[in-house]
């Protein structure tokens, strides 16, 4: 039996990439999952992915900047499993370079609205429904870009910071409902974000000099993240509250 054997997950952001290798590992660990995003087709695909290692999955498509669309989305996950242990807040946008004085007020509002109005108003409906069933777990997935100035990506830096903010926040105000509030800062992952990055002979260069700044000379893989993530959402990081772990190959540790 895995550790998560009875338990119920939502992960958001669940069609592809960091957040489908979510789903699935804590579905190797036990867990069932209700996977949300705005397309459904490739939510299945997790699904079928979920069901795989034996588990139920269900398939919610939601946007997680509508507070709606969120509370809806809750409710169905609720009606299908009566219970809610686990959160992860997985669902993001990035931005397009533009420097802080050239940056369209409706893009900043679109990147902040996903990467962190989506983390409230998901944590939001999430906790109301840990509280019926005495405590859970919730698990964000922030990003280097949130402590560190990344140029021409300003909203997106502010969103995550954000994100680390409200983490700790969350945090104190839960623990005397025994949830937990941790978060994880990615830095150079895998991802269908960034393959042209990883692939077109343009980005050759640019490529390299990023993995050389890692500690371990490389890109780091979906599946590292979600370890990270399933652990954090277990009882063997029962001690663990209001922390952000990096994963970022030692990106940030120069």
């Amino acid at each position: 039996m895995g550790a998560l054997e009875g338990k119920v997950a939502v992960v958001t952001g669940a069609s592809r990439g960091i957040g489908e290798a979510i789903a699935i590992a804590l579905a190797d660990d036990g867990a069932d999952l209700a996977v949300l995003a705005r397309t459904q087709p490739d939510l299945e695909k997790t699904a079928a992915e979920v069901r795989e290692s034996g588990r139920k999955a269900c398939v919610v498509v939601c946007d997680v900047a509508s507070s709606a669309s969120v509370e809806a989305g809750f409710e169905g996950v609720w009606e299908a499993f009566g219970r809610l242990d686990i959160l992860v807040n997985n669902a993001g946008s990035r931005q397009n370079f533009k420097t802080v004085d050239t940056l369209p007020e409706e893009e900043w509002d679109a990147v902040v609205d996903v990467n962190l109005k989506g983390t409230f108003l998901c944590s939001r409906e999430a906790a109301r429904l840990m509280m019926r069933n005495g405590g859970g777990s919730v698990v964000n997935v922030a990003s280097i870009a949130g402590p560190v100035a990344f140029p021409r990506i300003g909203a997106y830096c502010a969103a995550k910071a954000g994100v680390v903010a409200l983490t700790k926040v969350m945090a104190a105000e839960w623990a005397e409902h025994h949830i937990r509030v941790n978060a994880v800062a990615p830095g150079w992952i895998e991802s269908p974000m960034n393959v042209e990055l990883r692939t077109e002979p343009k980005n050759v260069e640019m490529f390299a000099h990023l993995r050389s700044q890692t500690f371990l000379k490389r890109f780091g893989r979906p599946r590292e993240v979600a370890d990270v993530v399933t652990f954090l959402a277990s009882p063997a990081a029962s001690y663990i509250d209001g922390e952000v772990i990096f994963i970022d190959g030692g990106w940030t540790a120069v």
